[in-house]
């Protein structure tokens, strides 16, 4: 049975390895973890400022290879063989600081996971395909806009650092990169009674994105109140699109729907 492929296009521009380095702020003493090291070229780099790095590396041959690069002049270093989307990153002292270019495939999974363990993380300094971090960075009105979107920005401070092209790596991917940061907030950016319930309302209204909210939402179709001809819900004109409702307004609409009792 053919193994799956692991989408590895490996940094390889010294110049753009630098500026990751710059743009995550890291300094000595600092805990780091990277993901995905590949040929160890940020790997260096940050050892080179920091003994504490932690790698995690899902290809086994990758993983000997930083090993036999980095173990004997740099016995800090911890190698993890294994999937970084699975990694129960609670294991590691809180405080750490993550640096990453995501490997394609699995990129969205990994930052995902990352963010559930957000509040063990200082922040992470990612990289993945410049059209995810366009949804990414999104905002409301924007067509990249989606619940990816909300979902990142309800737990992190997104900012967009730099881009990448397809000419940094290698083999040369048919993309460029963006990479970015995520700083986990102490507090989501705004109070939800019941979180699980606000994300099931954003998911729902942009599963069919080009239809309207009174489509999409029809699950909380008994709570619609009709206004002067208009179908609202939480004083909401549901005849709008998911993607243009601000975090607020889904928030407000998630509060407006909660029930303990239910």
């Amino acid at each position: 049975m053919r193994k799956r492929p692991l989408g590895q296009n490996f940094l390889i521009d010294p110049e753009i390895t630098q500026k990751i380095i710059e743009l995550a702020d890291i300094k000595p003493g600092d805990s780091v973890v990277e993901i995905g090291p590949g040929k160890g070229v940020l790997t260096q780099r940050l050892l080179s400022i920091t003994p504490s790095l932690t790698v995690i590396e899902l290809d086994p041959k990758l993983c000997r290879e930083i090993k036999n690069r980095f173990c004997k002049d740099h016995p800090d270093i911890k190698i993890m063989e294994g999937d970084a989307a699975k990694f129960d990153y609670s294991s590691l002292k809180p405080g750490f600081k993550v640096v990453s270019n995501l490997p394609y495939y699995a990129a969205t999974p990994i930052m995902k996971k990352l963010i559930h363990f957000g509040s063990r993380i200082q922040n992470m300094t990612l990289m993945m395909q410049k059209e995810v971090v366009d949804r990414l960075t999104a905002q409301p009105g924007n067509r990249e806009y989606s619940s990816l979107s909300v979902f990142v920005q309800y737990h992190c401070q997104v900012e967009r650092l730099l881009e990448i092209p397809n000419t940094a790596f290698s083999p040369r991917p048919q993309i460029d990169s963006s990479l970015f940061s995520l700083k986990p907030l102490a507090r989501p950016k705004v109070q939800v009674e019941d979180p699980q319930l606000f994300f099931k309302i954003v998911n729902a209204a942009f599963f069919h994105k080009r239809k309207m909210l009174k489509n999409n939402l029809k699950l909380w179709k008994k709570h619609f109140i009709d206004q002067q001809g208009q179908t609202r819900l939480a004083g909401i004109d549901l005849s709008r699109r998911g993607e243009t409702l601000s975090m607020s307004d889904f928030a407000n609409m998630a509060n407006y729907l909660y029930s303990p009792n239910e």
